[in-house]
């Protein structure tokens, strides 16, 4: 038994028969010759793979029809290094020490060394060539194979009758032989290409080699029926040498860039937020130079977030730094625009050809590793194996293994890809982050920012201290849907059996929802936003499930736990209002209500609230060691006070303070100093300025009042602080 009968012959023939026995028959032994024919020249090529500071090679493999763009199982290279084994995939041995295979596409860094065998012989081999356009490598091996014979393209072969396969089957290296029966397919652009399979060898009847399918297309015009030594290409040298001149541009033109924020002006214990980052007071992207004067910042920040930025500062690749101020954010896509105080070399070009016209090709890549400070840039080349229509129609490249961090340029140095975030302006899920980054064909961006005045986001910018905190309003309280009161309401088939909605508990005189006529008892089911084809769903949380403020127990909790407490009220800012807010001011929208057996859209025009307690006036005490807030409208329901009554809300007090030795406690309220009423932090700012010798406030906690007396002049008498273990944290309750 030789060599070739040993393998396993696959015999799958695509073509139509006719029904005809003793065709078949005749078609079967054609197929059969054809694979004894090729056999010699089929390889496997094993690429020996490494760790690399702990982390596994993610491109590489091979791709297949069904899915382009994901390794092929076993002979992916991570599956490779958990099976202790190289990574191996087809070659057509195209010279007497040369071979033809996919472009792996792997690193450097975690290759340990190339081999290529034929079942009978194993050498050693080197890249000698990448294919320009074709997802090719060129291997030159270090001596012929032993058995092994060179496929010979001739140009007098007859026409593609076969297409030749090789790859595991159950197991087993084997040949498959198929009828080739291309698809012809002629798109909208113009281009006519043959589909067909992939990584294939395409033979006549004799089994005389035509060309090679390694892209799963073919041109249409025939020119693919050539030796690929035709094929265009580049040499290694020429490889390393476009992958050091994209080094060179993307240190002056890809820079770390570092945003620098307030910090939140948020002081109670809980607090509502979408993602731990809305509390950064630091973070880091990466910014393209885009001009001398001008950089893109890949920065996917909230409205929330944006509020609170204060500075931009852009790190060189020769250790220097420059200023950035902010110009605007992009409405669609998760980056910011920055003008430089003083201008920079270097700027990136952006592609202006369509994506698709990539595809395949090689492009030299930057594999950014960004991780606060410190970045790794890895330079390699890549590939676009294919394209998937999105957002509004556009295509959006795919590469085989990782794409986070992947800048893709064409030889030419202009960028062709990058990774970016489709902006979600708004979230209704409260512990939602943000959609992650893809791979964005440039061309998209070089588009938007050449009317950049037309797709920015006006609401998405810095703010003062005082209105970063800023929110939307109905003017309504709502209680929190679940099943039982989905189904007592008659609303569990509008509500996703209760998943979605709330019930009106409370109308704010003189609000958006006061002025509409939604009343206590409607039932709010879903907005429909302006320039927003899909709905936003109300979707609330249920504080009244998390137990009451334990104010009978106050006095037991220990000074430095005050900064644990929650408001005893429910947040102002819940995935409603931030939704809204992020929706931006003047935005017009349909609130959907259920009111007395129908569902009744109501229109509204997205309008700033009054102030509430986290955006209030506040003043800070340092004699008393104690800051206070004004008193905002959702405090005052709480507490039941009319807008009359006198009063400023106690939001903080530090350890060891005066105020603390004096007993005051957070969310207590003054109603009086030195029996002057308080109506805002300026008016008891100012009495506390005046006062000498003793201060007396008057206290009110809940309903209960008390007068405390301070001294103003020295230092707080020293009272020792108990190391008291951590109270179970209290729970804020629905007003």
């Amino acid at each position: 038994m030789n060599r070739v009968t040993r393998r396993l012959v696959v015999l799958a023939l695509a073509c139509a028969l006719g029904g005809c026995a003793g065709g078949t028959a005749n078609r079967t032994d054609e197929a059969a010759a054809v694979a004894e024919q090729v056999a010699p020249s089929l390889v496997r090529v094993q690429y020996a793979v490494r760790y690399d500071k702990g982390e596994a090679p993610q491109a590489g493999g091979w791709m297949t029809p069904a899915c382009p763009v994901r390794p092929r199982g076993p002979l992916a290279p991570d599956s490779a290094l958990k099976n202790e084994q190289p990574m191996e995939v087809p070659g057509f041995l195209v010279g007497p020490a040369q071979v033809v295979s996919t472009d792996p596409m792997i690193q450097g860094r975690f290759l340990e060394g190339i081999t290529v065998s034929n079942g009978r012989d194993v050498v050693k081999a080197t890249p000698a060539a990448y294919g320009r356009t074709e997802s090719v490598v060129v291997l030159d091996l270090e001596r012929p194979l032993e058995g092994a014979r060179p496929l010979e393209f001739a140009d007098d072969a007859g026409p593609p009758a076969y297409s030749v396969s090789y790859g595991l089957a159950a197991g087993r290296w084997t040949t498959s032989v198929q009828g080739f029966g291309a698809a012809f397919q002629l798109s909208e652009d113009g281009r006519r290409v043959l589909r067909a399979p992939m990584q294939a060898l395409v033979v006549d009847r004799d089994g005389r080699p035509v060309g090679l399918s390694m892209n799963a297309e073919l041109p249409a015009d025939g020119s693919w029926k050539a030796s690929p030594a035709a094929w265009p290409a580049y040499s290694a040298d020429e490889v390393r040498a476009l992958l050091g001149a994209l080094k060179r541009r993307c240190g002056s033109g890809l820079v770390r860039v570092g945003l620098y924020f307030r910090s939140p002006r948020q002081e109670s214990g809980m607090s509502y937020r979408m993602r731990d980052d809305e509390e950064a007071t630091e973070m880091y992207a990466n910014g393209l130079l885009i001009a001398p004067d001008r950089l893109l910042v890949l920065a996917n920040l909230k409205p929330k977030v944006t509020a609170r930025l204060e500075r931009m500062t852009v790190f060189t690749e020769d250790g220097g730094s420059a200023a950035a101020a902010f110009e605007a954010s992009l409405a669609d896509y998760g980056c910011l625009v920055a003008r430089l105080e003083k201008p920079l070399a270097g700027p990136i070009r952006l592609s202006d050809r369509s994506i698709g016209g990539h595809r395949f090709a090689l492009l030299p890549t930057a594999d950014v590793r960004l991780a606060g400070e410190n970045r790794t840039v890895y330079y390699e080349h890549r590939r676009i194996a294919d394209l998937e229509q999105g957002w509004r129609g556009r295509l959006y490249p795919e590469v085989i293994g990782r794409s986070e961090g992947l800048f893709l340029f064409d030889p030419d140095g202009a960028l062709v890809a990058l990774p970016v975030a489709r902006r979600e302006k708004v979230q209704t899920e409260r512990w939602s982050s943000s959609s992650g980054a893809r791979l964005t064909a440039a061309a998209d961006l070089r588009a938007v920012l050449a009317d950049l005045q037309a797709n920015v986001d006006a609401g998405n910018v810095p703010l003062s201290e005082a209105e970063e905190s800023r929110l939307a309003w109905l003017g309504v309280i709502l209680q929190p849907m679940n099943r039982d009161l989905a189904r007592a309401n008659n609303v569990a088939n509008l509500t996703k059996d209760g998943e979605t909605g709330a019930i009106v508990s409370y109308v704010y005189p003189d609000s958006p929802a006061a002025k509409a006529g939604v009343e206590a008892g409607d039932v709010l089911l879903r907005l429909a936003a302006e320039g927003r084809p899909e709905p936003i769903e109300v979707r609330l949380s249920d504080y009244s499930e998390r137990g009451a403020f334990p104010w009978d127990r106050l006095d037991e909790v220990p000074e430095q736990y005050f900064d644990r407490l929650p408001a005893p009220w429910a947040p102002v800012e819940t995935v409603l209002t931030r939704a809204l807010t992020d929706l931006g001011f003047g935005t017009k929208f349909e609130a959907h209500f259920f009111k007395d057996g129908q569902v009744a859209p109501k229109a509204f025009e997205v309008v700033a609230g009054p102030p509430h307690y986290e955006s209030a006036p506040r003043y800070k005490s340092e004699a008393l060691g104690l800051t206070v807030r004004d008193l905002t409208y959702e405090v005052r329901r709480y507490f039941q006070r009319e807008p009359g009554d006198p009063g400023v809300i106690v939001s903080k007090i530090e350890p060891g303070s005066k105020a603390s030795v004096a007993g005051i406690k957070p969310y207590e309220i003054i109603t009086h100093v030195n029996d002057r009423p308080m109506t805002s932090v300026k008016e008891f700012e100012a009495a506390v300025a005046k006062a000498e010798g003793e201060l007396r406030l008057s206290v009110k906690r809940m309903a209960q009042g008390r007068v405390v007396k301070i001294q103003m002049v020295g230092p707080a008498p020293a009272t020792p602080t108990p190391e008291t273990p951590a109270p179970e944290s209290p729970k804020p309750e629905e007003p």
